[in-house]
């Protein structure tokens, strides 16, 4: 099957499941049992009924949820989120704001959870039950098991305030003033005006919370590159391998790596998707402004427009991080190609 081909029928998958998943966000976000009008209005307004209806009118909530659906899908297939309620400032600009840095924390922490993960996964496979094969399945054990909160803490208080390894909370130190806007990532952007103290500091401030969530990565990724390694090191093609003399090197990292990929490209994608859907509570511990945060304020304030916005950003993070793994598939096997 051609590339061309193969990518527009995961396309045209991916719209039924889009639909579906507006549908469950908006009854979602109108079954919570909270009432926006009593979060955003004071207290002294409450009893005025013509502000009280002004507001219901202003935010569509006197329609009836049908309608009230129809009219945000249709401007959602216009690329119109809405506005929130809290800001009063369309969504989509509210998202531009703070998904950057989500992805600059989940794009480097990734990078570091799959290359720690795949490296101690092969390490662990090949010299299984020993103890470095116990060091490494003791690492991922705690890497999955210790809420990740837990660590953000402990992170802070011990290489911060006891021994100030690595800045403190927060993106950037008050002292210096942001880069110039490009993308949004302080990083690139930083490096792109030149500002080399202002990429500096970005970096020591990444630096921790990045680790902690690599840490959650290495943990899983290194557990499904260890169980993957060891069924494809037992298969006959590797014996055949090694009876004619190939490298051993060449053997694991050629023959069983790359025929143990297709679960470790599945782990990877499905990582980074949480990832870039806001961890919520790591980056309130070190200040992060990234979407975890916003989803947050939105939820505690009845915010329906923005927690219905970033929903449906959450769930098209998925769809095209479903559709890379799958594209990944195309190439990794020979099979799908086949189909």
């Amino acid at each position: 099957m051609p590339i061309y081909l193969f990518i527009f029928r995961r396309i045209l998958f991916t719209i039924p499941l889009l639909l579906g998943i507006t549908v469950v966000a908006f009854i979602l976000a109108n079954a919570v049992p909270a009432d926006p009008i009593n979060a955003n209005l004071p207290s002294n307004q409450l009893n005025n009924p013509e502000l009280v209806e002004a507001f219901r009118r202003e935010w569509g909530l006197d329609k009836p949820p049908v309608e009230q659906y129809l009219t945000y899908l249709g401007n959602l297939l216009q690329g119109n989120l809405g506005r929130s309620i809290r800001s009063r400032q369309p969504i989509a600009e509210d998202i531009g704001r703070f998904l950057p840095a989500t992805i600059e924390l989940s794009t480097v922490a990734t990078i570091l959870g799959v290359t720690f993960g795949v490296s101690f996964g092969v390490i662990s496979a090949v010299w299984k039950n020993t103890p470095v094969d116990f060091l490494v399945r003791t690492l991922g054990l705690i890497g999955i098991s210790v809420p990740l909160f837990v660590l953000a803490l402990v992170g802070l208080t011990v290489f911060h305030a006891e021994l100030g390894w690595v800045a403190g909370p927060g993106r950037l130190s008050v002292r210096l003033s942001p880069p110039p806007n490009v993308t949004g990532m302080y990083l690139i952007d930083s490096l792109l005006a030149g500002q080399w103290n202002v990429f500096q500091d970005a970096l020591s401030r990444l630096i921790l919370p990045s680790m902690v969530l690599a840490l959650y990565i290495t943990g899983m990724i290194s557990r499904i590159t260890r169980s993957s390694m060891l069924d494809v090191l037992r298969a006959d093609y590797i014996r055949t391998a090694r009876s004619k003399g190939l490298r051993e090197r060449f053997v694991v990292l050629r023959h069983g790596l790359s025929n143990a990929m297709i679960p470790i490209v599945t782990a990877i994608g499905l990582s980074y998707g949480v990832l870039l859907a806001g961890a919520v509570l790591t980056e309130s511990i070190f200040a992060w402004p990234g979407i975890g945060r916003y989803m947050f304020s939105a939820s505690t304030g009845q915010d329906f427009p923005a927690i219905m916005g970033v929903s449906i950003l959450i769930a098209f993070i998925y769809v095209v991080v479903n559709l890379v793994v799958d594209v990944l598939y195309y190439f990794l096997d020979p099979r799908v190609r086949a189909a």
